[in-house]
């Protein structure tokens, strides 16, 4: 058998690493440039948060990881080191209940809203940088050691909820 330039060989290879681990409260923030400011100045085509009445995403999740994760985003003046509003949304995922061996045995549904503030949309032109906190846990608060294999999985949904406030002048 000779091999050539086209030739082609492919494989898969599945390894067990044994790992157990477990989490409460570990969290993970990044700072980055606020990138819902209007840079350009004011535009008329632009859509403006104030005709907005409601703005809420809903998340439906079906989550079979003995992993859970909640956020946090804050709007930052970097001028003034001020925090100047903050969504929080508690349990966008929920982690999946594990059996005596730290293996996901189940699975857990979340359903959790996140609902933009009219506070928040008009601190957004006076904050130069928007922080995220991602905040994980494992099953029961981090107290069970858990595993995580190949067939775990995630279903999930999302829909953006708007009740705008329509003037036609």
């Amino acid at each position: 058998n000779y091999m050539f330039g086209n030739s082609r060989f492919l494989g898969s290879l599945e390894v067990e690493v044994p790992m157990e681990f477990r989490m409460n409260n570990l969290q993970f923030t990044d700072t980055v440039n606020n990138f819902l400011k209007d840079v350009g100045g004011s535009n008329n085509n632009t859509i403006k948060v104030e005709n907005f009445k409601l703005l809420r995403v809903d998340i439906k999740a079906k989550n079979r990881f003995p992993l859970g994760i909640s956020l946090s985003m804050s709007l930052y003046d970097s001028i003034n080191h001020v925090i100047k509003s903050t969504i929080t949304a508690n349990g966008i995922l929920n982690p999946a209940p594990v059996d005596l061996n730290g293996k996901a045995n189940g699975l857990t549904e979340t359903s959790t809203s996140i609902e933009f503030t009219q506070d928040f949309f008009s601190s957004i032109s006076k904050s130069q940088k928007i922080i995220f906190q991602f905040t994980l846990n494992t099953t029961d608060s981090g107290s069970k050691d858990v595993k995580i294999y190949s067939d775990y999985t995630l279903d999930y949904s999302a829909a953006l909820v708007v009740k705008p406030d329509i003037n036609f002048k």
